[in-house]
């Protein structure tokens, strides 16, 4: 199941297609790629069934299962790794949850976020659930420090927990007709209202930490800019270039480097969106901070694996048909 290829088809799991004497070992070896230690009060019976569907950089996962004990062990995350995080919407049913020395008990509506790359041990009651996982490295383009808020209740009858939790909802009945914006975006969208959600708490510690995303901020916000560099972003921060420069490279990064990804995100973001369709490619690449289209097209095909003509055409031929209106 961790394992599934990229696609926008849904994938299905169901214990209904086994023996029940056999379905708790298929969903723990099968269904799970036995990355977890899996058992159930009703294990002679067990029934559980999983629909998966790559969003975007995220995956989509909704679950309905009898009720589980689910561990994963310090020994599970040294053999099997999985970098990543995995945001659980509860729709019915209860979970209780333990990570990181912090317990909660997630009722139906609310949401939490699991590190799977972290031991962890659930109980359960029957349960469906709505959950999205994001790679380690991504999700911290959005939350600093992820971790802080594993295993940490985010309540859904109020302020923004409300709206990530009604978001994800929502995303049960995303296949059923064409989404308005790429899944890349709505993805994006909910990694927002989780880091929303989670406040301060999703907050790096030191100072540092702190500044440094600060000039990440200000990057994505001005990465359409052409003339956008270290000494300008510098200057905005109160910083000398040479700090910026140290500051990056503590992070194993560039300023070039992240300048350049974030207008190649936000050109995928763009080629990937049909409302941008009226625009040739060369305004995208103008509206994304390149000088020169060419500079672009080999800079995208690097980090796309296509030109940008060719990924827009791509995304043209997969995508759903839109019904007619009477």
């Amino acid at each position: 199941m961790l394992a599934v290829q990229e696609g926008s088809a849904r994938h299905r799991w169901s214990t209904a297609d086994v023996e029940p004497r056999r379905a708790l070992t298929y969903w723990t070896e099968q269904v799970f790629e036995a990355r977890l230690e899996i058992d159930s009060p009703a294990r002679p019976c067990f029934s559980g069934q999983l629909e998966f569907a790559q969003f975007g950089p995220a995956g989509l996962f909704i679950i309905e299962a009898d009720a589980q004990i689910v561990r994963r062990t310090h020994a599970l995350t040294v053999r099997k790794q999985v970098p990543g995080y995995l945001l659980v919407h509860m729709r019915s049913g209860q979970l209780q949850f333990a990570q990181y020395g912090r317990k909660a008990c997630v009722a139906a509506g609310d949401c939490a976020l699991v590190d799977l790359a972290a031991p962890f041990e659930m109980e359960m009651t029957r349960t469906r659930s709505i959950s999205m996982f994001f790679k380690h490295e991504w999700l911290r383009n959005w939350i600093p420090a992820p971790q802080n808020i594993a295993a940490r209740v985010l309540d859904s009858r109020s302020g923004w927990g409300a709206a990530l939790a009604a978001a994800l909802a929502s995303l049960e009945t995303a296949h059923e007709e064409p989404l308005a914006l790429p899944e890349g975006t709505v993805a994006e969208q909910i990694a927002a209202l989780l880091a929303l959600a989670a406040g301060p708490t999703g907050q790096p510690m030191t100072a540092t930490r702190k500044l440094f995303n600060r000039i990440q901020r200000t990057i994505r916000d001005r990465c359409h800019e052409p003339g956008l560099d270290p000494a300008t972003v510098a200057a905005e921060h109160g910083i000398s270039r040479r700090y910026l420069h140290h500051l990056f490279a503590c992070s194993s990064t560039t300023f070039g480097s992240e300048l350049m990804r974030m207008r190649l995100e936000l050109a995928h973001r763009m080629l990937s969106d049909a409302r941008f369709d009226a625009l040739s490619v060369s305004e995208i690449s103008a509206r994304c901070g390149f000088v020169e289209p060419s500079h672009f097209a080999r800079r995208f095909r690097k980090a796309y694996g296509m030109v940008p003509t060719a990924f827009r055409a791509a995304r043209r031929r997969t995508a759903p048909r839109m019904s007619a209106v009477a």
